[in-house]
């Protein structure tokens, strides 16, 4: 049993990654269950995806959510939100976190914050001893495929990679195939 948690902000695209992944984990044999939890999506609110995928064509029975402690891959696509998850992540979880900060709340709307205009975020995850692996999701998309609207793309990569289950084409096809608007032929994985 694996617990994967994508969280972000409204309009990152975190419920359709899920619908991917969900396709990708069903299409390799595994069982996955998968809730995506909009708070306040539609003014930027946070937004989460909670999946729960296991071996063989059934999950056991499951209650409402990770529980504590539980969170095996942290995919956040912006440092607020992961901080906001961190009562679910153990000594031994994996964690893909965005470094480009957004503004919160009501100033998401204005232009990005400077970092040292508070306690950054990435300055309070560092001090924790956990598993991180620094990512600018926003703009490795833009370099690779034009728009910042493809991080979602980058984010399910790290995803399949942590659970050992990235194959480009399949997940190009899933991908594309599920997510309209998005731009095959114009990403750069290895």
């Amino acid at each position: 049993m694996k617990n994967l948690l994508i969280a972000g902000i409204g309009g990152q695209g975190i419920n359709s990654l899920a619908s991917v992944l969900a396709k990708v984990f069903h299409g390799a044999g595994l069982a996955c269950q998968y809730t995506v939890h909009k708070g306040g999506a539609q003014s930027l609110g946070s937004v989460y995806a909670e999946l729960r995928i296991a071996a063989g064509d059934r999950l056991p029975v499951l209650g409402p959510g990770i529980p504590p402690r539980k969170l095996d891959i942290l995919v956040a696509m912006d440092p607020w939100e992961a901080l906001r998850h961190l009562p679910l992540v153990h000594a031994g979880s994996r964690c893909f976190i965005e470094t480009e900060i957004m503004p919160l709340f009501t100033d998401r709307s204005r232009s990005r914050v400077p970092a040292d205009a508070f306690t950054s975020p990435i300055d309070q995850l560092t001090r924790l001893p956990l598993s991180i692996v620094w990512r600018n999701y926003r703009q490795e998309a833009l370099t690779t495929a034009g728009t910042a609207g493809m991080a979602n793309y980058f984010a399910g990569v790290d995803c399949l990679t942590a659970m050992g289950l990235f194959h480009k084409a399949g997940y190009d096809a899933i991908f594309f195939g599920t997510i309209p608007g998005a731009r095959p032929g114009k990403t750069a994985c290895n």
